[in-house]
This record gives structure tokens, sequence and C-alpha cells, in this order.
């Protein structure tokens, strides 16, 4: 299942030297999904703000599929790809929302860590259900 995790617009000051827009700000777009998606599954800002559990990024790959220009609106849809005890995989795709083309997927890998040993630790039960809920169906 995909779920809408962001919106936006993409602005002038986005603009690279060949006209569309640049690596950073489809990364931008991303970051802001993720918070969102993290919040979606359990993982609130208080929650990893209490210091209960930490996340780190371990992977990112990206995939550019379309131009976007300053003026397009967009959205991201996210959805779980596998979460396995301790990593959490997910894919956001980045949406044109006048012609609905992907212009760009990223999938990240996250690995959950205790904060006092700085070592990978199992997602919290509550998140790995929410995760199940919002895992794709055709997920290999």
């Amino acid at each position: 299942m995909m779920i809408e995790t962001a919106r936006g617009t993409v602005h002038e000051w986005q603009r690279d030297h060949m006209g569309h827009i640049n690596v950073r700000a489809y990364m931008e777009f991303f970051e802001e999904a993720c918070w969102q998606f993290y919040a979606m599954l359990g993982m609130t800002p208080s929650l990893l703000r209490s210091g209960a559990l930490h996340l780190a990024a371990v992977q990112q790959n990206i995939g550019y599929r379309k131009e976007l220009y300053p003026g397009d609106t967009v959205a991201v849809r996210t959805g779980v790809l596998d979460l396995r005890g301790k990593v959490l995989r997910f894919r956001h795709e980045l949406i044109n929302t006048e012609t609905g083309d992907v212009c760009s997927i990223c999938e990240f890998t996250v690995v959950c860590l205790d904060p006092t040993s700085r070592k990978s630790r199992p997602f919290p039960p509550e998140v790995a259900t929410r995760a199940d809920e919002l895992t794709w169906p055709d997920t290999p």
C-alpha cells in the first residue's frame, strides 16, 4: 500500500544550470516525506526526542525518471518494502501531480538503534504491525 507522505511545489531557486530542479531538491522532498512516514508508523517526533529509540539511515538509492521544473506541483507516496526485525526498507515515489508521472523513486534502508548502547535493536512491535499494514503486496 502506498500513502501520501508529502506535497510541495518546485521553486525557482531549486533550478540548476540546465533548467530543471537539482538533485538536492529531490532529496529535500524525500526527506520531508520520511519524517511524516516515521510518524505514521508510530515513530513520532516526541518518541524520537524522548530517546526511547533512534534511527539511522544506512542507504538511499535514487532513480530519476522525469524532469521537474519550477512551478510543478508534486506529491510523495511511500510504501514499506519490508521490515526485518531491526531493518526497515521503504520506497518513496515523487509524483508530478499535474501529469501523474513518477518523476523519481528513492529506496531507503533504516536501522533501529538502542540510544544507550548505540547498537541495532528490533523495531517496537507497534511499529512492525503498522509497517506490515503498509507493505506493498507485490514486494518480492
